[in-house]
């Protein structure tokens, strides 16, 4: 298939020939061809054989070729923008989007700029952090005992048991005057002996795990901008904070 263009900046598609090249020599050559069309000058023409004719051809150092975008643009031709694109003065300009919170950032057709969703990332950073809180909660604590820490899960029913051992230890030593001891079985089964000390020190413990869980929380929700939070970050400030906790 031969397309026939006129030779200029944007060529003009002048006709077309569903012709081989030796359909063409069987013809009697170009001349001929040309003959039928008195108003076209073969030396003002350009040949082009290709399947399909272009879409939007422009003349470059003596070959047609497809226009670019840009090239569109500077010719009034209409193209469909790609996000962080506008186009001014007949060019096309691109915006960068920042790789800074790229996942939040929104591109505003009409101010040409890149917006910051910041309520979706404030949601996206709670969740975060409501993840990690949770986790903590459901973990419990590493309770230090003979030397070696054991997990201590914080379930309501943990925290009921505990309460109600402490509870009896005091009204046997405040009633019978007896000092006993309870053996408390933490998360690997390891049992320990302990008195009303023992037992209010691991309350006192957990008591202050707990708010600590909840005292970060309420750290990185109303004392830093919402940004990617780990986990090992937010362990850190908790352990931290348990930490002046228990101090007192």
């Amino acid at each position: 298939m031969y397309y026939i263009y006129s030779k200029e900046k944007l060529p003009k598609l002048l006709f077309d020939v569903n012709l081989t090249s030796d359909e063409v020599k069987l013809y009697g050559g170009w001349d001929i061809i040309f003959g039928y069309y008195p108003n076209i000058q073969k030396d003002n023409s350009t040949i082009i054989e290709r399947d399909t004719p272009f879409n939007y051809p422009i003349s470059d150092n003596n070959t047609i070729r497809e226009m670019t975008r840009d090239e569109k643009v500077a010719n009034d031709i209409e193209i469909t923008l790609e996000v962080g694109e506008f186009i001014e003065n007949k060019k096309l300009i691109k915006v960068p989007k920042p790789q800074e919170n790229d996942k939040y950032l929104n591109w505003d057709k009409e101010k040409h700029l890149w917006i910051l969703d910041t309520e979706a990332q404030k949601k996206d950073y709670f969740n975060v952090i409501d993840d990690f809180k949770n986790t903590s909660l459901e973990y419990g604590f590493d309770y230090k005992v003979d030397g070696k820490e054991h997990r201590q899960k914080c379930r309501d029913k943990d925290i009921i048991w505990i309460a109600m051992t402490a509870l009896l230890l005091f009204l046997v030593k405040t009633f019978l005057g007896k000092e006993i001891k309870k053996t408390w079985y933490f998360e690997d089964d390891y049992g320990k002996e302990m008195d009303l000390m023992g037992f209010i020190q691991l309350m006192f413990f957990g008591s202050t795990f707990i708010q600590s869980v909840y005292d970060t929380e309420n750290y990185f929700k109303t004392k830093e901008n919402p940004r990617e939070l780990t986990k090992t970050e937010f362990e850190s400030k908790r352990k931290e904070i348990h930490s002046n906790l228990a101090k007192g």
